[in-house]
């Protein structure tokens, strides 16, 4: 069904820049007054090796506005609008969002609404923010500014209008959201997941040095090959923060895995790795060689045990996973709506499970327990007491 009734829409006002600290009060008195606002943000992840947060997008009903973080140094004022039960929040794809703002600026959440996740619990089959907006607003978002550098001042007019209809159409399309989800009876469930979004927790800047378990994941590389792997990812770290760009733009992970494959010897074998260009070799050719070297005298510790996990935990997993397909199915929602994967597993996991270890692993989703929980009890049960 369609939603008529702006299709259309009048002209929408410019939206007001906020870059001082009086303006900033200003705008949190505002806020402070509505039921729902609608709230983005924009960062520079693809162009500084420290990403941040730039830009601030909030909407109320009347207005739109745009915070400058690069500007305005102190922007805790705005913890007590993120952080009020009064005043619902609506995001779309909040997590990250969330992690970024937490990272940041150390700030608390209560009360939000998610647009996509919404969406995913409507059993919508596009939950991308363009696609709703063209569906329910025939709005036509720019596509071009998505990977734009938000860090940098002045910002070109064309650029603060497409932040602004990021949020500008949130507060009607969670009201179309919100009344479907009361009608498909789904409005517990996708609560239940909005709470649970506002403890996420910090987003860790790519310093956490398990980050190379990803590149390697699904390689097949011997533990050498993983050594030297190992060594040149963290040498791409260390002139990515020299360089103050993103690791991707020094090279790519797929770079990574061809130099840890082959393991070059000498300057003129570098020429044959692709992602590699010439001027990049001349710079850090020397370095990137030395780097292998390291790596081929590692003595092998890297690999981590893989523990195998027993017959009967891989008995309970598979059980839990039919069933949960077969619920999503019935509610026609993807699957992992219906029970968290980091749930199942728990469960899965737990010896002798009773309904209360069900209860206690499920606490944060009293909801699906309530539904759904007995269910699962005697699924794992049946395969216990065989």
């Amino acid at each position: 069904m369609h939603y008529n009734h702006h299709m259309k829409r009048k002209v929408i006002q410019p939206a007001i820049l906020i870059e001082t600290t009086r303006q900033l009060m200003e705008m949190i008195s505002d806020l402070r007054n509505q039921p729902s606002i609608g709230v983005d943000t924009e960062s520079n992840s693809l162009f500084e090796y420290q990403e941040k947060i730039c830009l601030i997008q909030f909407s109320t009903v009347e207005q739109d506005y745009l915070v400058d973080t690069i500007k305005l140094k102190d922007l805790s004022p705005l913890n007590e609008i993120f952080s009020s039960d009064a005043i619902e929040k609506i995001f779309h794809a909040a997590e990250y969002d969330l992690m970024c703002l937490k990272r940041d600026f150390h700030f608390e959440f209560n009360n939000i609404f998610d647009t996509m996740i919404a969406s995913r619990i409507l059993g919508f089959r596009s939950i991308g923010l363009q696609s709703l907006l063209k569906d329910y607003f025939d709005v036509d978002v720019e596509k071009k500014y998505q990977r734009a550098n938000w860090g940098k001042r002045p910002l070109p007019k064309e650029m603060l209008q497409y932040a602004q209809c990021d949020t500008h159409y949130l507060i009607d399309l969670r009201k179309i959201l919100l009344e479907k989800l009361k009608q498909d009876n789904k409005w517990e469930l996708a609560t239940e997941d909005f709470n649970r979004m506002t403890c996420v927790d910090a987003f860790i800047n790519n310093k956490n040095n398990e980050h190379y378990w990803k590149i390697i994941k699904g390689t097949s590389l011997s533990p050498q090959q993983e050594n030297v792997l190992i060594e040149i990812y963290f040498l791409r770290e260390n002139l990515a923060r020299q360089l103050n760009r993103p690791p991707f733009k020094v090279f790519g992970n797929q770079t990574i895995v061809e130099l840890a494959k082959k393991m070059p010897k000498i300057e003129n074998q570098l020429n044959n790795i692709s992602g590699l260009s010439p001027k990049l070799i001349q710079k850090y050719g020397e370095q990137i060689l030395q780097a292998i070297t390291i790596g081929l005298n590692q003595v092998s510790t890297n690999r981590k045990e893989k523990i195998r996990p027993d017959q009967l935990f891989l008995q309970k997993y598979d059980a839990l996973k039919h069933w949960r397909k077969i619920k999503g199915i019935e509610l026609s929602v993807e699957s992992d709506i219906v029970l968290p994967k980091e749930h199942m597993e728990q469960i899965a996991h737990k010896k002798n499970c009773a309904l209360s270890d069900i209860q206690e692993i499920m606490q944060n989703i009293p909801y699906r327990f309530q539904k759904f929980g007995n269910e699962i009890y005697s699924i794992i049960e049946g395969i216990e007491s065989t």
